[in-house]
């Protein structure tokens, strides 16, 4: 991995997650970052997992110039944690909250409180979880 910032969007193995990736190619454009895309599979659904949705991901990723990155990981918050700091993420977009929650999105903003959260909705709407101004580069945080 490179020391260069990045934007980090975090997939699930579902085909509408490029939508995820489409705005995070836009927020890494706007603020002339790298782009990464970081899917974490349970360990249960090993290699037989969503392979054509995965695959149909990593290609979404491939023309947004991203690498994604695949984990098969029970802790889905705690490992996109460990690999934001790896990539140096200072923006994550993921989808929103579903029923029944998870808790990931706490969980990651919990252990990653000073970078942006931008979670998408499937009707594309954008929300953020904004911190406090600390002077770095980021794209106004708005809902």
């Amino acid at each position: 991995m490179s020391n260069k910032k990045a934007v980090l969007v975090c997939v699930t193995g579902q085909h509408d997650c490029d939508r995820l990736i489409h705005v995070g190619k836009y927020i890494a454009s706007q603020l002339n970052l790298q782009l990464q895309v970081l899917c974490v599979q349970p360990t249960s659904k090993g290699i037989h997992g969503d392979c054509e949705e995965l695959e149909y991901l990593r290609q979404t990723s491939k023309e947004a110039n991203a690498e994604m990155t695949v984990y098969f990981n029970n802790e889905a918050a705690y490992t996109a944690a460990a690999f934001a700091r790896q990539v140096n993420a200072v923006h994550i977009v993921t989808g929103m909250a579903e029923e029944p929650v998870n808790g990931f999105i706490d969980i990651l903003h919990s252990l990653l409180p000073k970078i942006p959260i931008s979670m998408v909705g499937k009707d594309k709407k954008v929300y953020n979880i904004c911190p406090k101004d600390d002077g770095r580069p980021r794209l106004a945080c708005s809902s």
